[in-house]
């Protein structure tokens, strides 16, 4: 890895000591403080995809390896920062882009007009200047400025003229919004025409990022199942010197280890989508089997918010729900094996 980016993880690692790790839970649970948001933005972690003056520009690896990092320790941070930068890629307006960049604004986009049916997450209407309605599902829905769909296909950036509405229950991310948002405004700007094509790009460049959070979190749990197995005894042995457990540990390690050089290799290189999905789709897979085994080692005390562990194993869930459409993500990826149109029958 290059020195510049050695450089980028130890400055994230020393972030998480001085300000995340002894917050982790308060920064899980509660809503993320502007003090610390605008610590975050002041990193330069929430314009590294941003055209904005001072931005760091569309440098993907940049942004996979803080989020890597970042959720390692607490994955809604890495989250919150993946939502400001995704934000970011689409939007012209300076005065827009440079709230968001430091901190004193906030901004997502609503990738769930992807992820369910038409119709399912609520309409908004653009009608003589203005847009009206309400939709479901948004996460970030506490943001400044929200990118989202019109019914006639238009992407829209709102910047104001909405609430939030009916909140929802959170697997995961508690300290992010997550809610409809009630919408009546002339005060938008139309980012695209064909707005879902655009979303469809926005949601594709999604995919090393993604990965970046899932293996982060894997990282993060596995190590304190690891270090855990090594002190705990039960029967008069250590739980590492259990065969069935020392196995099953040590075989998701090895896949995480093999994932993360995949990973390394692909931000070292220009990746093609079929490669993007690949780690995506095995990543997320990952975070889930990890955090969950790590859960079933420590028994009744993972169940604990002091110990860590069932963040990590709500997160990964909230993780594959709300930016992974199982389904038509691996019709996708079959078509790209394929080379054709594959399991659709």
């Amino acid at each position: 890895m290059e020195e510049e980016y050695e450089i980028l993880e130890n400055t994230v690692r020393d972030f998480n000591t001085k300000y995340v790790d002894n917050n982790s839970l308060k920064l899980e649970n509660d809503t993320m403080g502007k003090d610390f948001v605008k610590m975050l933005a002041g990193q330069g972690f929430f314009s590294m995809t941003s055209q904005a003056e001072g931005g760091a520009g569309t440098d993907i690896k940049a942004l996979s390896i803080v989020l890597e990092n970042l959720a390692k320790s607490a994955p809604a941070v890495a989250v919150k920062t993946l939502l400001s930068n995704s934000f970011s890629t689409a939007v012209k307006e300076q005065d827009v882009l440079g709230a968001v960049a430091d901190g004193s604004k906030s901004g997502t986009v609503t990738f769930s007009d992807l992820l369910v049916g038409k119709g399912q997450n609520g309409n908004l209407v653009l009608e003589k200047g203005r847009v009206s309605g309400e939709k479901e599902f948004v996460v970030g829905s506490d943001s400044d400025f929200i990118i989202t769909l019109v019914d006639s296909g238009e992407l829209v950036l709102l910047k104001s003229g909405f609430k939030t509405g009916k909140k929802h229950k959170k697997l995961g991310f508690r300290s992010i919004g997550f809610s409809s948002i009630v919408v009546d405004t002339e005060d938008f700007t139309i980012l695209s025409k064909d707005g879902r094509k655009t979303m469809e790009r926005m949601y594709e460049d999604l995919s090393i990022p993604v990965a970046a959070i899932s293996l982060g979190m894997s990282e993060g749990v596995s190590q304190k199942a690891l270090d855990y197995a090594k002190v705990r005894t039960a029967f008069g042995h250590y739980l590492k010197d259990f065969q069935p457990l020392a196995f099953d540990l040590s075989s998701l390690v090895a896949e995480m280890e093999i994932l993360k050089r995949y990973f390394r290799d692909l931000l070292s290189s220009s990746p093609s989508q079929k490669e993007a999905m690949f780690l995506k789709h095995k990543s997320l897979t990952l975070a889930k089997d990890i955090s969950r085994t790590s859960l079933q080692i420590h028994g009744g005390y993972g169940y604990l918010e002091d110990f860590g562990i069932e963040k990590f194993y709500r997160d990964s869930m909230a993780l594959s729900v709300l930016f992974h459409s199982e389904e038509k993500d691996m019709e996708k990826l079959s078509g790209l094996v394929f080379e054709s149109k594959a399991g659709f029958v």
